[in-house]
């Protein structure tokens, strides 16, 4: 069995971020080709597609929080490429932590909107596309605050944990299909938002460096380290995964 992607067309959403760039690349490099999904910025991901040619990656312009754009990117996809055999999104909220009391309400039916509501619309434009092509797989990428929760990250905790629910649902659901839905919980991540979190915010600072302390494993998790459990989960080696909500938090979460 074997890790090449050659042939695979895969959809990531988020593909901007630091997460998102790794798995764009270890996609890519395993022979997918690959629709890359951003909102606003598009200058590394314009590195990606240059690097490994404007035939294999397509960049994909939309606000997953709207459901006619999500429609749009998922059509262009399979209109350029033919099928869809894999959906991965790292779509998440960059607000800061607070306490739940001191959140504003905006901030509240933002998360929902970007953490639950476009993981059900993303995946209710993908599925028939999947189910079209004879089956296929979805990967959330989202937070183990959906299994522990979270201090000052109630509403994305409740968000993430939403999704969970959601994917175990739809891995029940679509079996018989061939459709594999399957969560990737990351714990603390080396990333650009991780960073400005423990360094730009002291309430985040606090809650971000007692969460590192506890880690067993004694440092961050890569950004290469979680995209790399996401690109598994898309290949042939994880045929027999599906309903599962996989931890990879250098074992602060054991469960």
């Amino acid at each position: 069995m074997s890790d090449n992607l050659n042939g695979k067309v895969v959809l990531l959403c988020g593909a901007s971020g630091d997460i998102g760039q790794a798995a764009a690349r270890m996609l890519l490099e395993r022979g997918a080709s690959v629709g890359l999904h951003y909102r606003t910025s598009a200058d590394e991901l314009q590195k990606i597609v240059d690097e490994y040619g404007g035939d294999r990656a397509v960049l994909l312009k939309g606000d997953l929080t709207r459901k006619g754009e999500v429609s749009t990117i998922v059509s262009t996809l399979v209109e350029r490429f033919g099928k869809l055999d894999a959906f991965i999104t790292t779509i998440g909220t960059k607000l800061r932590i607070r306490p739940f009391l001191d959140t504003p309400e905006e901030s509240v039916d933002i998360t929902i909107a970007i953490e639950l509501r476009s993981v059900i619309d993303s995946v209710r434009a993908v599925l028939p596309e999947l189910i079209n092509n004879g089956g296929g797989r979805i990967v959330i990428i989202g937070s183990d605050s959906g299994k522990v929760g979270t201090s000052g990250e109630s509403v994305s905790a409740a968000c993430r944990g939403g999704a969970i629910a959601f994917i175990k649902s739809i891995a029940r659901e679509y079996a018989r299909h061939k459709v594999l839905a399957n969560v990737v919980c990351p714990g603390p991540t080396d990333t650009g938002l991780w960073e400005d979190l423990v360094n730009n915010d002291e309430f985040g600072g606090k809650i971000g460096n007692a969460m590192i302390r506890a880690i067993p494993l004694r440092r961050l998790g890569k950004a290469e380290e979680v995209a790399g459990t996401a690109v598994f989960l898309v290949s042939e080696h994880a045929s027999y995964i599906t309903g599962q909500a996989i931890s990879v938090s250098g074992g602060l979460t054991m469960s």
